[in-house]
């Protein structure tokens, strides 16, 4: 077996469908052991996309204006969503009493890390696509995020 983030991927796609909440492989020099805690009954959890089948640039849309007689003002059109390509819990910093790596009215240059989501434990960096302005960030640090949920609204380039 080769160990890649895919086998890691198919591995905890299998303990989440099998409700599994460990899980040990050992074949040679190759250990794997993978234990996941349950907080929540499974039948409440959302369905959720594995993140590897989501580029994340595929989840980057521009802002479309709505009808003016549902909303009070209209969305900027020069703003870029950036979404959550995952359900997890978002974090604005590495640990809690750290400065958020973005924050509105930051310039981010691409490669830059913008935010962290956790997901079954492990803490995914969102990185920028390309450089931008942050011009609002739409969820609460600690919060619950879904698959495709805005997390920042952005105006692209510097």
């Amino acid at each position: 077996m080769e160990l890649t983030i895919k086998t890691l991927s198919d591995l905890a796609k299998i303990m989440s469908e099998e409700k599994l909440t460990s899980l040990e492989i050992d074949q040679g020099n190759l250990k794997i052991n993978l234990k996941r805690e349950v907080f929540y009954s499974e039948t409440h959890l959302p369905e959720r996309t594995p993140a590897h089948e989501t580029p994340v640039h595929h989840l980057i849309h521009p802002v479309i204006a709505e009808d003016k007689t549902t909303q009070e003002s209209i969305p900027d059109l020069s703003l870029t969503e950036i979404k959550s390509p995952m359900v997890g819990v978002f974090y604005q910093s590495n640990n809690p009493d750290g400065e958020p790596y973005v924050s509105i009215g930051q310039s981010f240059s691409e490669g830059d890390t913008l935010c962290i989501i956790e997901a079954m434990k492990l803490m995914n960096e969102i990185v920028a696509e390309s450089s931008g302005t942050v011009m609002e960030v739409c969820v609460e640090n600690g919060q619950v995020v879904e698959y495709g949920q805005v997390l920042y609204r952005i105006k692209e380039g510097k």
